[in-house]
Order: C-alpha cells, then sequence, then structure tokens
C-alpha cells in the first residue's frame, strides 16, 4: 500500500503559478499577435464525461492555454495545452472503500482550424486534431501533520495543517484526437476576441476510455 502525505490543495500548483504570471503572459501574446501571424488563446469552463466515464465521474473544471500560426485568414495552426479534472462520484469511492479520491486528464494536442466569417465582428470555427493524454487518479484518507511545502512555506511557514494521505495512485498514457468547433466574437477593434467553443476529446487508455465534451470560454488573439 502507497502511504504518501501531500497538503490539501484546492488547484494544482502549476495552475497556481499560471494564474500568477497570467498578467504578464496576456501582455507579452497581445504583443505578438499584432502583426496578424500568430494567434494565442487562454480560456476555462467544464467538462462533461461521455460513455463510460460518466458511471464514475462527475463535471468538472478545465483550463486551456494554446497558441500558433496563422495560416491565412482562413486557416490557422494552435498547439494547446489541457487540464481537465475529473472529480470522482460518491459511488466510486464506496466502491473503492476510501473516504477520498481523485482524478485528472492533461493534454497536449496539434489542432489546425478554419474559420468562416459570419460578420464584421462575429466568426465561427472548427478545430480538432491529435495529441497526448496523459489521466491520473489516487485514493486519500484525510489525516493531520506539520505541513512544510516550499510552495506554502514561501508565504507561510510551516505548521500543522490538513493533509490527504494517498493510499494508492493509478497513471497512463494514451494517443488520443479531438474535434469541435465555437464562435468568436471581436471585442472593439482590437485583435482580442471572446470566444465559446465546445470539443469532444477521446483518449483510448487500456482500461476505461476517456470521453469528454468541455464547454469553454475565453480569449483568443
Amino acid at each position: 500500500m502507497e502511504t504518501r502525505i501531500v497538503a490539501r490543495h484546492r488547484f494544482p500548483k502549476f495552475l497556481q503559478l499560471i494564474a500568477m504570471m497570467l498578467p504578464a503572459l496576456c501582455s507579452a501574446c497581445m504583443v505578438w499577435a499584432q502583426d496578424g501571424r500568430w494567434n494565442f488563446n487562454i480560456g476555462g469552463g467544464i467538462g462533461f464525461p461521455q460513455s463510460d466515464l460518466s458511471a464514475f465521474i462527475n463535471d468538472g473544471a478545465n483550463f486551456v492555454v494554446g497558441g500558433g500560426y496563422n495560416v491565412n485568414r482562413w486557416v490557422s495552426t494552435n498547439g494547446e495545452f489541457m487540464w481537465q479534472d475529473l472529480p470522482v462520484n460518491s459511488t466510486t469511492e464506496q466502491a473503492l472503500q476510501t473516504p477520498g479520491a481523485s482524478a485528472r486528464q492533461y493534454a497536449v494536442t496539434f489542432d489546425p482550424m478554419v474559420k468562416v466569417p459570419l460578420g464584421r465582428r462575429l466568426g465561427a470555427y472548427a478545430i480538432g486534431g491529435i495529441g497526448w493524454y496523459h489521466r491520473s487518479g489516487e485514493t486519500t484518507t484525510p489525516g493531520a501533520a506539520v505541513v512544510c511545502d516550499p510552495y506554502w512555506s514561501w508565504w507561510y511557514g510551516c505548521g500543522i495543517g490538513t493533509v490527504n494521505i494517498v493510499t494508492g495512485s493509478t497513471s497512463a498514457n494514451a494517443f488520443g484526437e479531438n474535434i469541435g468547433g465555437g464562435l468568436a466574437y471581436r471585442l472593439g477593434e482590437s485583435h482580442a476576441k471572446f470566444y465559446a467553443e465546445f470539443r469532444y476529446h477521446h483518449a483510448n487508455y487500456h482500461n476505461v476510455a476517456t470521453n469528454i465534451i468541455p464547454l469553454t470560454f475565453g480569449i483568443r488573439w
């Protein structure tokens, strides 16, 4: 049995760091996008599990960030990183005989885009591609311990805190594909566009495939 103690954080550390760097990142992306050759996007929303996955997992938050090259007015490329939370439902926790369980999926994908103008400000697009997917999860039980996590000790120092004791973990890698589309609305006279997008992601792991449809809202430049 694996017994690993981790501090109880609401979000992964890398997402906390991205949030801290977000203003500088957005400013740099907007400057790069001014010449029209490059595109960038950042967004978040909620993912809806499909097929067998929905028997184990509830709806969960997602985050995406990406960028690429504009081939012309209608076609562009997009490389994207996605984080998708996979909250384990209570029925599955009971079947695993554990007080807590969590899972998530990361993906790095290459996704060509085809854009269709619908007016002066509004446009639609189709997007799809392939990539590498990584899914991981663990079962946990609550406990108390001295927390000296380097990230938190930078702000608060060590102290007694609530932790999750990891009693088991698993992870897997797979190649997968995705396809979807969205609407983008240009904000004023800038290059920035507000977008709403749905995407179907499929990754065929050796046990249960991950089929999920994220609904994402964000900004494209």
